[in-house]
């Protein structure tokens, strides 16, 4: 196998996870954000209230967001697919952002003693990224 089908096969599942995490947290996370940002620390507080609201308003406007996003993924992998060595740190470097925002939504929720609607995906990711950066860096890459 080529190995940038390798490479395009190792980015398939992370974007999957991706694409579901924004279809649940676009379902009702930002109606939760609103009901529970009191309850948010203030240096746990990324998301604009207004933004949220908007959100909230016009689930359209964060449908073209996601989309846009997971279609700027798909690019960059397919664009970078040639380059296993840039792929790998590209994927690194995505799979760190979304754990990112997978912990914030953890901590939101810890913190506010509240269920996020966006957990499910969230845990799913905070198990499966480490799974997955191990696979991209163990020294027998071949599946």
């Amino acid at each position: 196998m080529p190995a940038n089908d390798s490479i395009i096969k190792q980015w398939i599942p992370i974007i999957g996870l991706h694409a579901l995490h924004q279809v649940e947290e676009s379902i009702s996370f930002f109606q939760w954000y609103l009901d529970n940002a009191t309850k948010i620390p203030s240096w746990l507080l990324i998301l604009n209230i207004k933004n949220a609201d908007r959100a909230v308003q016009h689930p359209g406007y964060f449908i073209v967001a996601s989309m846009v996003q997971i279609s700027f993924v798909i690019s960059v992998a397919f664009i970078f697919r040639k380059h296993e060595r840039l792929s790998r740190k590209l994927m690194l470097f995505y799979m760190l952002g979304l754990a990112f925002f997978f912990i914030w939504h953890v901590m939101t929720s810890y913190l506010t003693h509240s269920y996020a609607p966006v957990l499910v995906t969230c845990l799913a990711g905070l198990y499966l990224i480490p799974v997955w950066i191990y696979r991209l860096f163990r020294t027998n890459n071949h599946n």
